[in-house]
């Protein structure tokens, strides 16, 4: 019994010391990580280009208020509104403009959260799962977390695809977990850029989620009430996610209200330029 205990004490000091050698990186340990993991694709994958592109597209269709509004001005002559309309129209097409390009860096940091994970890149996390003690190891997501970055990066995918351990393990809970619990078994990977919900299909990766579920599953206490709230993770409710859904919403109610303020100023100028019509025909006759 003595050479079985310390036979298994030998072995956990050697599993402590592997994973202890074993170096964890992930963009959430440093600043200059969470910059690259949201700014990265951003720039390089030149997504800023559509976005001033968007902006502009924004500000000119703001413009068409103001030059409505102009038309009307000009029509009944209102020396005093000219002048305050030399500072005005800069000033509305500026603002408009960072509008747009403010609710478009957000959309895109909002889309970064959601991983597009390829068919070896999921395989890849379900063997870590699978293979990783989720209930003795402190840091048991961080590491598949970083395991599965790295993986991801020799398979040719520049940028990392987990912020963080709890964000490796929301993304599992509700990409894997909860389509098995619903039994919808809709578990989506990307190969070649094109998306595929049929992971299940295919007996050895049944199998290998049967596997990492099991191992979950036998981690998690309370795992009914987890998998309810998988969503919930660091990125969709934080003091972002919560300012993003003012601002998108507030976004939403201003472009309402400038699209019913163009259509009444036009129909304005519309009615307007006929009844001017009618009593310049009345007065010509």
């Amino acid at each position: 019994m003595s050479m079985i205990s310390d036979e298994s004490e030998m072995d956990l000091e050697k599993c402590v010391q592997m994973y202890e050698e074993e170096e964890i990186e992930l963009p959430e340990d440093s600043t200059s990580g969470k910059l690259v993991y949201f700014l990265a694709p951003y720039f390089f994958e030149k997504t800023w280009i559509e976005d001033i592109l968007f902006s502009l597209s924004g500000a000119f269709f703001s413009s068409v208020a103001v030059f409505v509004y102009f038309s009307l001005r000009d029509f009944y002559h209102n020396p005093l509104e000219s002048e305050l309309s030399v500072d005005f129209c800069p000033l509305w097409t500026i603002s408009h403009y960072f509008l747009c390009f403010t609710f478009s860096i957000f959309s895109f940091i909002n889309d970064r959260k959601t991983v597009n994970i390829e068919t070896k890149v999921l395989q890849k996390l379900l063997r870590e799962v699978a293979g990783v003690d989720l209930t003795e190891d402190p840091v048991a997501w961080q590491r598949i977390a970083s395991r599965v970055n790295h993986f991801s990066e020799e398979t040719g995918y520049r940028y990392s695809l987990f912020y963080s351990g709890e964000h490796c393990m929301h993304f599992f809970v509700r990409e894997i977990v909860k389509p098995i619990e619903c039994q919808t078994y809709d578990i989506r990977c990307y190969c070649e850029g094109e998306m595929y919900s049929n992971f299940w299909k295919n007996p050895s990766n049944k199998a290998l989620t049967e596997r990492a579920l099991a191992k979950y599953n036998k981690s998690v206490e309370n795992f009914g009430e987890l998998s309810h709230t998988a969503e919930r993770d660091e990125f969709r409710d934080g003091t972002f996610e919560r300012f993003c859904n003012i601002f998108n919403t507030s976004m939403l109610y201003l472009g309402v209200i400038e699209f019913a303020s163009i259509f009444i100023l036009l129909l304005t100028f519309i009615i307007s330029t006929i009844v001017w019509a009618i009593f310049h025909s009345f007065a010509t006759a």
